[in-house]
């Protein structure tokens, strides 16, 4: 009698509004369901299960933005990502998961501002001094690129991608004895470095 009273007052509550069947989902099992279907390859069963959720926006947003690039659907994930972006401004990650639909629509201009607001809240970010430099290095503003070159460089001295693009950028810029130092650098990294080759034999 006592169940059949809970089961009464509980169906009543459901018909008048006065708790939802939302509340009874637990966020952890709707995280754990999406991970495994993105791990079987099911993204839009992934993106499927974070509707059920309210709250966690932050967190949901930014998942589904990176569910949105898996399923090459860029539109939608930038549109994701810049939600989690607005709900927490200096959240690093938000902005950095922005990159990733942008880097894959060569939008170099949209990316080039976001990657400025990335080294506003965190300006010794090694992937995106990196990834600025490439932008400029590949518009030929080597003084620009060599900045952050340089800076990537510095807190990695055996890093080697960073190494050979300052060399190439000092090349350019007529640095000669700087980039033969750099270019002899990463062939201490990597020696058999065909591009670090040929840059030592341009500045001898």
């Amino acid at each position: 009698m006592e169940l059949l009273i809970k089961k009464t007052v509980l169906t009543f509550l459901l018909a008048a509004g006065l708790i939802t069947a939302s509340a009874q989902v637990n966020p952890s099992q709707v995280f754990a369901n999406s991970y495994q279907y993105e791990s079987s390859g099911d993204y839009q069963k992934a993106i499927s299960e974070l509707n059920s959720l309210n709250g966690f926006d932050y967190h949901k947003f930014l998942r589904m933005g990176w569910l949105y690039y898996l399923s090459k659907d860029y539109e939608s994930s930038k549109k994701f990502y810049q939600k989690a972006v607005d709900i927490a401004p200096k959240a690093v990650e938000a902005l950095l998961g922005l990159c990733y639909p942008l880097e894959a629509q060569k939008k170099t201009d949209e990316l080039e501002a976001v990657y400025k607001k990335i080294l506003l809240l965190d300006k010794v970010n090694s992937r995106v001094n990196y990834a600025l430099g490439n932008i400029y290095y590949y518009r030929k503003n080597f003084m620009e690129a060599e900045k952050y070159f340089d800076l990537v460089q510095q807190m990695y001295p055996f890093d080697h991608y960073s190494t050979l693009m300052s060399a190439w950028t000092k090349y350019f810029l007529g640095k000669k004895n700087d980039a033969q130092r750099l270019f002899n650098t990463v062939l201490i990294i990597s020696p058999t470095d065909q591009s670090a080759k040929d840059g030592l034999n341009l500045v001898k």
